[in-house]
């Protein structure tokens, strides 16, 4: 009686390194790709966060006013709007974004401005950055204009 040979089974040491490298270069690309989207997406959500102060600005320059944040009238435009930290059982929801309309400035050369926490900031928008919307009376109603100060990168910004 000869005795066979059993044939193992398994994946060598080569074929592990190989997947882990394949692996490893993957991630490599991942990474900053992701990064790069979550930092567009927190600028973004700067931007959603003025809505609130734009439809306010819209109706206050629709209606014929052209200071609609001063120091004597505020015409319905609040004078800032902070969303500050909060959290959830689920998961964890930080927003430091204030959205402001400062005294004189949301009437027709004006504009409302976002602004990162200065001292958490917010994710890898740098401290302090700002998303301003400027807005134009056109006759078509009111078009805004999006600016981005400080804010990391410029292609970080909301194009809309």
């Amino acid at each position: 009686m000869q005795q066979q040979r059993r044939k193992l089974k398994g994946f060598t040491l080569i074929e592990l390194m190989i997947v882990v490298a394949i692996v490893g270069i993957l991630a490599a690309f991942a990474i900053p790709a992701y990064q790069n989207y979550t930092n567009k997406t927190h600028a973004s959500e700067m931007l959603n966060a003025s809505s609130a102060m734009k439809a306010a600005v819209g109706v206050c320059l629709l209606s014929g006013s052209t200071d609609c944040r001063s120091a004597t009238a505020n015409n319905g435009v609040p004078a800032s709007q902070t969303f500050d930290k909060a959290t959830d059982d689920k998961f964890a929801v930080v927003s430091n974004v204030q959205v402001t309309a400062a005294s004189g400035a949301t009437n027709i050369n004006g504009k409302i401005v976002a602004t990162v926490d200065a001292t958490a900031g917010k994710a890898g928008l740098a401290k302090g950055g700002t998303v301003e919307l400027i807005p134009e009376l056109t006759p078509s109603g009111v078009t805004w204009t999006i600016g981005c100060t400080n804010i990391g990168s410029d292609e970080y910004c909301p194009k809309s």
